[in-house]
């Protein structure tokens, strides 16, 4: 967990690195022409409901919803870390932005979108969020093929996202691959608190 932990930091910190450098200019525009190369209305209507998942009012709402069930369910611990995956993930993502103040693409916008673009919100939430669901999900089944599927759909949907958000014109590619380092630095420390509230 460490040495993942360590991983997420390098790969933030040298995209940041390289952002005040002015380096990533080769890198995005790369990946934002093939991401963005075949742009239709079919699939711009997928995409739209795909970047939907991170939203703002839609994680909110999916946390609220998770955070009761699971504090009716007297699993106080497990409702904590997803409240905390939620708040930590939004937090440290509004502070980063604020601090790297990195203008959005200037590229037509498919959905709407305000303030800055480093790192991508929706990227970093939905690590945070997701992986914490399948963490739990992980605590609860005794199957290893099951912990694996749950990984890889939250894996999954993760990458959906991030996908999108270059797609709407909305994010550069290194924001989403920021905000996934710091989305997974925010992970780690929901499966370090997850793990000390673990039962006995």
């Amino acid at each position: 967990m460490a040495w993942t932990a360590l991983l997420c930091v390098l790969v933030f910190a040298i995209l940041a690195w390289q952002l005040k450098a002015g380096g990533l200019t080769a890198f995005d525009g790369a990946i934002t022409a093939w991401v963005r190369a075949d742009i239709t209305p079919g699939l711009t209507s997928w995409m739209i409901l795909i970047t939907d998942l991170g939203s703002l009012g839609f994680v909110a709402a999916l946390t609220a919803f998770t955070v009761l069930f699971l504090f009716a369910c007297r699993e106080w611990g497990e409702g904590l870390g997803v409240a905390v995956a939620s708040l930590s993930s939004w937090s440290l993502c509004s502070y980063l932005k604020l601090v790297f103040q990195r203008p959005r693409p200037g590229l037509p916008h498919l959905v709407p979108a305000g303030g800055y673009s480093f790192p991508s919100g929706h990227a970093t939430v939905t690590v945070a969020l997701f992986f914490t669901f399948a963490l739990i999900y992980c605590r609860r089944t005794g199957s290893r093929t099951g912990s694996v599927l749950a990984m890889a759909a939250a894996a999954f949907v993760v990458l959906l996202v991030g996908i999108s958000r270059v797609y709407l014109g909305v994010h550069y590619p290194s924001d989403v691959v920021a905000g996934w380092a710091a989305g997974g630095l925010a992970a780690l420390v929901i499966a370090m608190l997850l793990r000390l509230t673990a039962k006995p």
